[in-house]
């Protein structure tokens, strides 16, 4: 099913479900962008309800942001996918102020919990001239992923299901299944970890 919405803010939807868009949104999606829903998509749940926090959406031409399931982007957060890039998410939540920027394809999996203020990138967004470098590398986070605040997931990393990123940690290689990482960059800290939602 694909419909119209908000006029000039979207332009192509498809959903089965439904998508909730609260107070102090700005969308601006692309003509040519789509966002296909498959159950609930909310945008800008706020913690407080008096708060005016903008929560920023921006893809841009041929650019994609697929929902898989059920998923929550609290107030304040940054999602930028850029032309012909790919942001896919399939169950969780977003805290306030997370920044997501998408320069080619971004995938997170089922049941993530994703504190405030944490950035995940997939592209450096300039470019380095020197041989053999790479501008933009997919990003994979897997299922029941746990990143704490102000962590920073970059280009080209993977998290193996069941993992903790701890608070502050800026990931820049692969982090294996039930794993706690965390410094500057991320170390793997203690192995064969399991949490769960409180």
């Amino acid at each position: 099913m694909q419909i119209n919405i908000f006029k000039t803010l979207i332009y192509s939807l498809k959903f089965n479900g439904r998508i909730l868009v609260f107070k102090n949104c700005a969308l601006d999606i692309h003509r040519n962008a789509k966002i296909l829903v498959s159950r609930c998509l909310s945008i800008g749940a706020k913690e407080n309800c008096k708060s005016k926090q903008e929560t920023r959406i921006k893809i841009q031409k041929n650019g994609q942001l697929k929902i898989n399931d059920n998923f929550s982007i609290g107030s304040g957060s940054d999602i930028r996918v850029f032309e012909n890039a790919t942001l896919s998410m399939e169950s969780g939540y977003f805290n306030g102020f997370v920044q997501i920027i998408c320069g080619q394809e971004i995938n997170i999996g089922k049941d993530v919990a994703i504190a405030r203020d944490v950035v995940i990138r997939d592209t450096d967004a300039h470019e380095i001239i020197a041989e053999g470098y790479q501008k933009t590398k997919p990003v994979n986070i897997g299922n029941h992923v746990w990143i704490g605040q102000r962590a920073m997931i970059m280009k080209g990393v993977s998290i193996g299901n069941g993992s903790i990123i701890a608070a502050g940690a800026i990931v820049t290689k692969d982090i294996p299944e039930n794993s706690l990482a965390a410094g500057i960059p991320a170390k793997v800290i203690k192995k064969n970890i399991t949490w769960r939602l409180l």
